[in-house]
């Protein structure tokens, strides 16, 4: 059955894995009772400036049907989600920037009672503007997530499709930080064509001091375009190595360190930082996914999803002993799980499966399930088994 402590206050930095890869029981850690995030996301329309490879996105935004949402849309799903208790929203798209009514948005959203009010941006505007900044700080602006791909210019304005993107999102993140009330976020999307360069990535974001730092593994989509091919990962073991060095080169420097979209056996001994799908709806810097599939595809859709994620779930022992709210997020999750995500016979006598997505579908029938190992020890079915004490609720 593996070790076990009795340890409250670890903190989830380290010491949960013995080296030879068996979990380690911590009960408090297991009994733990998550609350949802108190986080929402409102995608304002997909329109953008820029044409990333990666883009979920990039085929409407070709065609012109950018969908994006009127000012009083916005607000009544502003209202919704301070119905359902939510205190922080990250509003997207698209890019926020390009909207004209984006200040009265963070004005309105603060006057209704939100205490973190994000965007999320490409930062061309606000790299050649600073007083458009400004604008938005004295609206209530007060986080920012913003997304850097490569150490040096090449790589990021191939990847974003605009020449000049990369000078212009230093000068966004200088801008930002010279504000001085504004939280810094930084994504970084790791493909074919960066992941070699990550680790001198991570230096110049950690340059910046960001709050946090998020690698986000490139996951293609079924029906992607054949720009995506030449970024799909080959080897998600040569891409954790990486990301790997990169972290151990800066741990305790950056708050929060996130590898998103990755098995947790392939980051072994760095699970801390790892967040698959089971885990975004614990985390204070996610967003509800309930209400994100309400607002994309409609209480349908959402309620089916539901119900066959339940199907799913009625094994694991966190869902069954989960209060209602957490109920509906496991589901949801598992259905999302089960229908893009794909895990090989081993998986089953892994410690950690009910709290891993596995590898996604597209690159687990072109690569096979082989580079996954499972851990030994006790079986985990709590999400935030790893997680630090600080990132959830």
């Amino acid at each position: 059955m593996g070790n076990t402590v009795e340890n409250p206050e670890n903190n989830g930095r380290g010491n949960l894995v013995t080296p030879d890869g068996v979990v380690i029981f911590d009960r408090a850690r297991e009994n733990h009772a998550n609350v949802v995030t108190k986080r929402l996301a409102i995608n304002m329309g997909f329109k953008c400036n820029l044409r990333c490879k990666f883009c979920y996105y990039l085929r409407d935004i070709r065609a012109g049907n950018t969908r994006d949402l009127s000012t009083d849309e916005v607000k009544r799903r502003l209202r919704v989600g301070r119905e359902w208790g939510k205190e922080a929203v990250d509003l997207t798209g698209g890019e926020p920037t390009m909207r004209s009514d984006l200040p009265l948005l963070i004005e309105y959203a603060r006057e209704i009672g939100y205490r973190d009010i994000c965007i999320i941006t490409n930062g061309w505007r606000i790299g050649s503007d600073a007083s458009y900044l400004a604008r938005l700080v004295d609206a209530g602006l007060n986080d920012i997530l913003m997304s850097l791909h490569g150490a040096q210019a090449p790589i990021h304005d191939d990847l974003t499709g605009k020449p000049g993107a990369f000078d212009r999102l230093l000068r966004c993140i200088r801008n930002v930080k010279e504000q001085g009330a504004v939280r810094v976020r930084l994504n970084h999307v790791v493909c074919e064509n960066n992941f070699q360069t990550v680790q001198s990535a991570m230096d110049l974001m950690v340059s910046f001091r960001p709050d946090s730092i998020n690698f986000i593994v490139f996951q293609p989509t079924r029906d992607a375009f054949k720009v995506e091919e030449p970024i799909r990962l080959l080897s998600y073991r040569q891409v954790a190595d990486e990301i790997k060095a990169a972290i151990s080169r800066h741990r305790g420097i950056v708050p929060h360190i996130n590898v998103r979209d990755i098995p947790y056996c392939l980051m072994k001994n760095f699970e801390e930082h790892v967040k698959t799908i089971c885990q975004l709806q614990y985390e204070k810097v996610e967003w509800d996914y309930c209400l994100d599939v309400l607002f994309k595809k409609g209480r349908t859709f959402y309620t089916a999803s539901v119900m066959a994620g339940a199907a799913y779930s009625f094994c694991n022992p966190y869902f069954i002993l989960s209060d209602v709210d957490n109920k509906k997020h496991i589901a949801l999750q598992a259905a999302r799980i089960y229908t893009s995500r794909m895990k090989g016979p081993q998986c089953r006598r892994c410690a950690v499966t009910q709290i891993c997505d596995g590898l996604v579908k597209d690159y687990a029938e072109r690569n096979g399930c082989g580079e996954l190992v499972p851990y030994g020890g006790r079986r985990i079915s709590n999400p935030t088994y790893f997680m630090p004490r600080d990132e959830i609720e």
